[in-house]
This record gives C-alpha cells, structure tokens and sequence, in this order.
C-alpha cells in the first residue's frame, strides 16, 4: 500500500510540475509577445529626430534579443527563486520548531549572505549593462555591413572593417570576463558565508548539549538544515546570470517604452480636398539655434506647377523637405499646406498627401505587387494604370508583378529602383510631389523621357523637384534658389 501510494505520489508530481511548466511558459510568452508589440509600436511612434539618435542595432537588440532574454527570465529563472524562497520559508519555521536557541543563530548569518548577494549582483548587473550594450554595437555594425557589401568590398575595406569587428568583439569579451570575474567571486563568498553559519552552530550546538539545554539529535538535523538553508542562496546565486541579464533587458525594454519624445498622434485635415496650395512665411530653422539653415524664407507653391529646387550641397535641401513632411517645427515662421498649418495637420494624413522619393529609394522585401500597393489590396489593373499615367509603361513592360525582391533591392538596378519608388509613389495620387535627383540612376533617355512627363505628375498637384542638372531646370515652371542665411 505504501509503495502503491509513492508511485501515485510520484505521477501526481509529474502531472503538476508538467502543467506548472506549461502554465509559466504560456504566461512568459504570452507578456513577451505583449511587450514585441508594443515596442514596435513605440518604435513607429518615436519621432524622427528621436528615432534617429538611436544605432539601427540597439532597437534591433531591444525588440528582439532583449525581449527573448526577459521571456528566459520569466519562464525559467523567477520560477526556480521563488521555489526556493518558499523552502527557504518553510525550512525556517521547521527550524525555530526543533531549536529556537539554533535556528536564530542561524538567521545571524543571513544579513551577511544578503549584503554578499546584493553586492555583487549590483556589480553583475552594471557589467551586464556594458555586455548589452556592445551585443547592440555589433547588431547595428553587421547589419550596416551586410546592408552595404558591395560597397565595402568595392572599397577594398575588408581589412579595416576586421579591425573594426575585432575591437568590438574584443570590447564585448572584456566586458563578459568582467562578469566572470566578479561571478567567480561570489561563490567562494557564498560558500564562506555557508561554512561560518556551519561553525557557529557546531559551536554553539556543542556548548547548549554539554549544559544539557539541547540534544545531539537536534545538533545533527541543525548540520543538515545548515545546507538545506544556505542551498536557496546557491541556487539563486547560480540563476543570478540569467536574473541580471533579464533585470538588464527589461530596464532597456522599459526605458524605450517610457521615452517620452513621442510623435504627436492626431490632428487635423483641410476641409476641402485637393489640390492644395503650399505656403512658406517667414521660415526660421537650424539644427543648432545658433547656426539656422533658413532666416526668413519665404515661398508659395501652386498646384500644377513644377518647381526647380537650386541650392549647394548641405545647404539644407532635404531639411527643407523633412519640415514639409513635418518630421521637425521650425524655430519660427509658418508652414501651410491646403490653408492649414502645417503643426495643426494630422501627421499620417499629411504623409499619405506627400510623395517622398529621395536619391536611395528603399525597397521592400517581398514581392514587386508588395513594394507598389505597400502589402495592401491594390488590383493589378490600378498598379498598371499607376505606371502608364508616368508613361513609363514600356520601360517596365517585361516586368512580373510576382518577381522577388530583396531587402537592398536585387534584382533591380539603381535606376530601375527609381523607376519603382515613381511607380509607388504615382499609385498614392499625392498632392505634393518632392522629387530629390529623381534621375540620378537614369540613362539620359529615361532622364529626358520623365522629365518631359512631370507636367502627368503636376495634375492637380505640385511638384518640388532638386536637380543640379541644368537640362532638368527646363521642364519646370519656376527655379528656387535657395538663399544664403547670411545674404538673407
């Protein structure tokens, strides 16, 4: 009867600890989950000057790695803690039972392993903070490098980009040997601290049965609570790695969530619908305060009008460009598009309104059909009729909607990459073209051929086209010059 009650002791375990694992796991991937979507959200949120002070590698880190890490924590680590804290609990109340007089000077010892504990693993935890911190580095240096090979096997730059890697590499080492070496601390800590508790009870122990205040009995069960009482502190102390790299993770985790450089969400649309006319009043913006790009400038945009951009290199082309997608305020002055100013437009509306194609477009992975309609349902009939009022239809003629696309654009070239960022753009029916050396990539021909439709692209709408070109100032109504700040 005992042995039959042991095996359905022993199943019962088996049934418990199965669905305890189930349980625990479904709940730690169930909140990571949580926390993917709402760090890819905060992530579409963040503004982009914000979004930009950020390496591409240390949001990739956090929205992955370091969310994997914290779901480890919560599935494995605080599960096997809080086991061992409850028989810490226990084993306690066992002991005061048995031998008041024992059990209290075995609790002298543990404020000791305490400070032990919570020292080091301040320290563990501030070296876990660098060892992120470099996983992040080489995430972001890996996927510029991969994102560029051909660039940088052009250059010839295997051999400095090595050097590159290996510092980092080197730096992500020393900075784990410096966990190693403060881990490889901790234990003989512990097992110091374990060793004076054991002494101090032998001692005592041996001292209380000679006055005849406590039996051998209760001195040997003490020797073994001894270990059952410091055995919680060494499970713990070897579950403090993957603690501390979980507390690391979810600090960075909430850091991001709770940044509060957000972009405003809502606003509002003009209440009659394109086209819109664009009007600049007074402009005054710098990245630094003290060193404007733009000192009262002023322009008017009307719609089916096409507008040549001239100015130098850096003289603040594309930063005009990033204030009418509303991505910066400027410092003074107004920006309106369709009578409404330009802080007072609901952000994603006024993006639909604009077409962007700046000098690199970005394609995609996926297919040809998904780098038009942008994963939404778009017939095929409109993707084609999107190209045809470009009149670039024979140029694309032999293209399959179905083809793949990779990430950097293969297969298609530079300039075919153009043609699609147009293509895309043309599906949306903008009512404000912005056009940064749309033909950079263009044979001469394609060149002329577009240029000569922009007059399809400003129907209803207005075009904002930079070409350093002199051919490119032809096809456009007015030429802008750019005015230096201190001619101003």
């Amino acid at each position: 009867m005992v042995g039959g009650l042991l095996v359905v002791l022993t199943l019962l375990h088996a049934g418990v600890l199965r669905g305890q694992v189930l349980l625990t796991q479904k709940l730690a991937w169930a909140a990571t989950e949580r926390l993917r979507k709402q760090l890819f959200d905060k992530v579409l949120r963040l503004a982009i000057p914000t979004l930009d002070k950020y390496p591409s590698g240390l949001l990739y880190t956090r929205t992955l790695t370091d969310t994997q890490t914290l779901q480890s924590t919560l599935a494995e680590t605080i599960l096997v803690i809080a086991g061992e804290v409850l028989q810490l609990i226990f084993l306690v109340g066992l002991m005061f039972v048995v031998d008041p007089t024992l059990a209290a000077l075995t609790l002298i010892t543990m404020p000791i392993g305490l400070f032990t504990s919570r020292y080091f693993a301040r320290k563990i935890r501030e070296s876990f903070s660098r060892v992120r911190y470099y996983i992040a580095r080489i995430n972001g240096f890996l996927q510029e490098l991969f994102q560029g090979r051909e660039t940088s096997d052009s250059l010839g730059l295997d051999s400095a980009l090595w050097r590159i890697f290996s510092r980092l590499n080197r730096l992500y080492y020393s900075s784990y040997r410096r966990v190693i070496g403060y881990f490889a601390l901790f234990f003989p800590a512990m097992e110091l601290v374990t060793l004076l508790g054991l002494s101090l009870v032998l001692l005592v122990g041996s001292y209380l049965i000679y006055t005849g205040q406590s039996t051998i009995g209760a001195l040997v069960a003490f020797t073994l609570y001894q270990q059952l009482f410091f055995r919680p502190f060494r499970i713990i102390a070897d579950q403090v790695n993957s603690l501390q790299m979980g507390l690391v993770s979810a600090e960075r985790i909430f850091a991001l969530l709770d940044h509060p450089a957000e972009e405003p969400q809502g606003g509002q649309v003009p209440a009659i619908p394109p086209p819109y006319v664009l009007e600049i009043e007074g402009l005054r913006f710098g990245y630094d305060p003290e060193k404007p790009l733009f000192l009262e400038f002023s322009l008017r945009a009307e719609p089916g009008k096409v507008y040549s951009i001239v100015a130098p290199t850096g003289r603040g082309k594309s930063t005009l460009f990033y204030l009418l997608l509303g991505y910066y305020a400027p410092q003074a002055g107004k920006l309106s598009f369709g009578g409404l100013s330009l802080s007072e437009w609901d952000k994603q509306a006024l993006r639909q309104k604009i077409a962007y194609i700046p000098q690199e477009p970005v394609l995609f992975e996926g297919t040809l059909r998904e780098n038009l309609n942008l994963f939404r349902e778009v017939p095929d009939a409109e993707l084609w009729e999107a190209i045809e009022r470009l009149g670039l239809r024979s140029y694309v003629e032999g293209w399959s909607l179905d083809q793949l696309v990779t990430a950097s654009g293969a297969p298609f070239s530079a300039g075919e990459k153009q043609l699609i960022a147009l293509w895309r753009a043309a599906l949306q029916r903008p009512a404000l073209w912005i056009l940064d050396e749309p033909t950079a990539h263009i044979d001469p021909a394609t060149e002329a051929l577009l240029y000569s439709r922009l007059r399809n692209l400003a129907q209803d709408a207005i075009v904002l086209l930079v070409a350093h070109r002199p051919e490119a100032q032809h096809y456009s109504d007015e030429t802008l010059y750019l005015p230096a700040v201190d001619a101003a």
